[in-house]
């Protein structure tokens, strides 16, 4: 499948005022760069806060770990959050990049970045259960 294709893919799945706007996406090996846009009328923007809305950490982990379910094979469940870091809001009207980087070993793991030039916004890494292994019964 293409890059553009994939990306299709991407904003077909994750479209809806739950998700920002998918830019961009660019895949190599096991890292993915997502260009998002916060728009201002998302789903969870909505008494998060009245007098200036915020993503609210919460969700900037839930997208990274749903983004990274679709893109890698990571298994279905988190079972932890490691060395997680917020170190500057995300506002409506924001453009920046979500930065995925896949692993495996003894657990299979996603660290992500959401940055935009200079400015680190969060950080942390997903730990999921390994996928089942099929069995040929």
């Amino acid at each position: 499948m293409n890059s553009s294709e994939r990306l299709a893919q991407l904003r077909n799945q994750f479209s809806s005022t739950h998700w920002p706007r998918i830019d961009a996406l660019h895949c190599r090996e096991q890292q993915c760069v997502i260009d998002l846009f916060i728009g201002s009328d998302m789903h969870w923007l909505e008494g998060h806060f009245p007098q200036q809305p915020v993503v609210a950490g919460v969700v900037q982990t839930h997208w990274a770990g749903e983004l990274a379910k679709y893109l890698f094979a990571t298994g279905d469940e988190c079972i932890r959050i490691d060395n997680l870091k917020f170190q500057q809001v995300i506002l409506p009207g924001q453009s920046l990049q979500l930065t995925l980087d896949y692993s495996t070993g003894t657990t299979t793991a996603v660290k992500f970045r959401y940055s935009r030039d200079d400015t680190l916004f969060s950080e942390g890494k997903l730990v999921f259960n390994p996928p089942a292994a099929s069995s040929d019964l």
